[in-house]
């Protein structure tokens, strides 16, 4: 007789349940490097604007003016970025934790199977050894 778990079709539910909070989690962490790549570009135009004033003459007003808005454009745009970016650690984190809580509810019904199926064995192994006392016992009684 051969072991058979009654709720297989549970467990392969829940297997797929966890794949798919895994590939969730995939891409939320996906798109906060995303965004803090995104960030770091910013970071490294205004880092190159300021040490090189952005390659322009300053001596007019209006080009200091347009230097002056572009670079606080620059900052307010990492700050939005930065919004973003706890926005998206929290999104990962709920992922993380939608993982968790998948990979606990089927590591549950795996340590089911093994026990039902372990308790399967040792009654085969049981019901083996009492049919071996039992032809034993015939054979002794025959003779």
């Amino acid at each position: 007789m051969r072991f058979r778990f009654s709720l297989a079709s549970v467990l392969n539910h829940r297997e797929v349940l966890e794949r798919n909070a895994e590939i969730a989690l995939g891409k939320e962490v996906q798109k906060l490097a995303t965004l803090e790549n995104e960030r770091q570009n910013l970071l490294d135009e205004y880092q190159g604007m300021v040490a090189g004033r952005g390659g322009i003459n300053t001596s007019s007003a209006e080009r200091f003016m347009d230097f002056i808005s572009y670079t606080q454009r620059l900052k307010d745009l990492v700050i939005a970025k930065n919004t973003e970016i706890n926005k998206q650690k929290e999104e990962v984190e709920k992922a993380r934790v939608e993982l968790v809580k998948k990979t606990q509810d089927k590591k549950a019904l795996e340590v089911l199977r093994d026990s039902q199926k372990a308790a399967f064995k040792l009654a085969e192994k049981r019901a083996e050894a009492k049919q071996t006392d039992e032809a034993a016992k015939q054979r002794f009684i025959k003779r």
